[in-house]
């Protein structure tokens, strides 16, 4: 038989075979509900109202006196947004195994659910169809007040599984405790290959190739272990087979002192245009890195977008990046504390993240390259005892938003609309919160990037942990593009 299908003429043949069989079974490519229907080829996508979420909201590893929590919301939707039909069932929030019951639960619209507060972090999933699932959104929140690893704040939004990440700011070096973590919510296996990119070029590392990550469980590669001395590292997490979802877990320390514990948030796909939001106004450490996974040097244009507007920050105008590298540029000075914003443009396709450290060098966050806003993005801030600044930016022309804030309950504290000036940042600063909140920002003229940094008090008190943390802003899924029926042509050569 194999011979048989070696000749491209039978080959052929039946591939036309096959695609005649399918498309009178009416197979379809696309995910979700199957759709019988027959349509044309050329078929335009239409929008679908998303009726099914899950999420993946990792954890901390063990060490030290710590608590965690997940926050999560079905928020409420802009007026005569579309959701699924059906009753509103409630969205679980539950440990990975399949068996596992739920510790939390997203009942209604518009409230925020969390899991009970936990001294042993575990990985969540937040998971449901129906009404509730457009736009659902959380966050996981570890706090440790002492120990060798984990001492600070560590929060990052739960992740959508998917098969493409990257991450831009890791290290091997021996100053810090690494860490990429996949999460596989789906009931079979998934294979990723890592990419790793450093200041020396892309590295070979056989270990980083074919990682199995369990069915409803993870995997961990530690960066210590498979890039050892490895500064600045970008990695590119690609699934081969099945979806994971993927954080990478950063432990600071100088020498035998804990200076910090974050999650690293994804970064943008790599392109000739990039934004880097939310850069944290205050004192101490700002390192922009800047990855180029491309077998050409780029040569990469900055432009810092500030609170007074944009400037090309003197003799960092441009920047080059060689091949397959990272560079890592210390913008302190350059940045004077404000609250900003920075675009590069490259003539290669490059990604970054930015690096900022509290003026006492012993926490940090990072944030990400991310995509400009297209709809509605929602953010589930967790308790925090300092002001937190959510950081608006219209790289180009002048741009729009509004935005709200609401409580647990559901109840709007703050709703406002503002211009952002054409290549300047604005920063809306919210006061402090015992209780969770979440976040609405919707772009309504221009180009908008936009996140939110939560930074110490000038003056904190001797026994307060520093809560240093930066969540980006993107735009929530509540709709997705659904094509028409396709048949699978590949099926016929499997």
């Amino acid at each position: 038989m194999s011979r048989l299908l070696s000749d491209p003429r039978l080959r052929i043949a039946a591939v036309v075979a096959a695609m005649a069989v399918l498309a009178g079974l009416g197979v379809v490519t696309h995910p979700g509900k199957a759709d019988t229907r027959v349509e044309a080829a050329a078929a335009e996508p239409a929008r679908a109202v998303v009726n099914r979420t899950a999420l993946a909201c990792p954890a901390l590893a063990p060490g030290g006196k710590m608590t965690s929590v997940v926050n999560a919301v079905s928020p409420t939707l802009p007026e005569g947004t579309a959701t699924a039909p059906g009753t509103a069932a409630p969205l679980s929030i539950a440990p990975l195994p399949a068996t596992s019951d739920p510790v939390g639960s997203l009942l209604k619209r518009g409230t925020i659910g969390s899991s009970p507060v936990a001294v042993s972090p575990a990985p969540l999933s937040i998971k449901g169809t129906g009404p509730l699932a457009a736009g659902t959104v959380g966050t996981s929140t570890t706090t440790a007040p002492d120990g060798e690893v984990n001492r600070g704040m560590a929060s990052v939004p739960c992740q959508l599984p998917g098969s493409d990440f990257w991450f831009v700011g890791a290290s091997g070096a021996s100053d810090r405790r690494d860490a990429l973590v996949m999460t596989n919510l789906d009931s079979i296996n998934a294979e990723v290959n890592v990419s790793v990119y450093s200041r020396s070029g892309a590295a070979d590392l056989p270990a980083a190739r074919g990682i199995v990550v369990p069915a409803r469980g993870t995997a961990t590669l530690y960066l210590r272990q498979i890039a050892a001395n490895l500064r600045d590292i970008a990695l590119h997490v690609e699934s081969t087979g099945g979806r994971v979802a993927a954080a990478v877990r950063s432990n600071a320390s100088a020498g035998n002192t804990p200076v910090g514990v974050d999650w690293l948030n994804t970064s943008a796909a790599p392109a000739t245009m990039v934004f880097v939001p939310a850069v944290a106004p205050g004192g101490g450490g700002r390192i922009l890195s800047i990855a180029n996974p491309t077998d050409l040097q780029a040569t990469a244009g900055l432009t810092i977008n500030g609170p007074n507007g944009p400037f090309k920050p003197a003799g960092l105008e441009t920047v080059s990046v060689p091949a397959g590298s990272v560079r890592s540029i210390s913008l302190d000075k350059v940045l004077n504390g404000d609250a900003s914003a920075i675009t590069i443009t490259s003539d290669q396709p490059v990604t970054a993240a930015m690096r900022a450290t509290d003026a006492s060098q012993t926490e940090f966050s990072s944030i990400g390259s991310a995509e400009a806003l297209t709809g509605p993005a929602y953010l589930v801030l967790p308790a925090h005892k300092q002001p937190v600044v959510l950081q608006v930016t219209a790289p180009g022309k002048t741009g729009s938003v509004k935005f709200e804030l609401r409580d647990a309950a559901g109840r709007a504290l703050v709703t406002r609309a503002l211009d952002v000036l054409n290549g300047a940042t604005t920063p809306i600063s919210f006061p402090a919160q015992p209780r969770p909140t979440y976040l609405m920002v919707q772009q309504t003229r221009g180009t908008v990037v936009a996140g939110v940094t939560l930074m110490p008090a000038p003056k904190p008190a001797k026994d307060d942990v520093p809560q240093v943390a930066a969540w980006p802003l993107s735009t929530s899924l509540v709709f997705r593009a659904q094509l028409g029926a396709q048949p699978d042509v590949s099926a016929a050569l499997r």
